[in-house]
């Protein structure tokens, strides 16, 4: 499993927002159809995050029941983390592209 930081999201969610708030200005001055679909599929893949991450919460707390390990903590964190972590990069990519 890939270790997020909470201080590279944090960078790199602040970048995402920097980058889609011109976008989301013009979309309410002159709707378009793309820029409706863009707010649409913000709030979208927000709502998938979370649920993937409360699954994969879900998921970890299961295996730490069946075989107790060490680290439960940071491995919680992690699995929280790595759907939107994900997201968040992949909007990186695709807007500084």
């Amino acid at each position: 499993m890939k270790k997020h930081s909470a201080y590279e999201m944090g960078l790199s969610s602040a970048e995402v927002i920097a980058r889609r708030l011109p976008g989301m200005w013009w979309g309410m001055i002159s709707p378009t159809a793309a820029s409706n679909s863009e707010l649409v599929k913000m709030v979208v893949e927000k709502q998938m995050a979370f649920v993937e991450g409360c699954l994969a919460v879900q998921t970890e707390l299961f295996k730490m029941m069946v075989a107790p390990t060490e680290g439960a903590h940071d491995r919680l964190m992690q699995a929280a983390l790595g759907p939107s972590a994900k997201r968040v990069k992949a909007n990186l990519k695709r807007l500084r592209g």
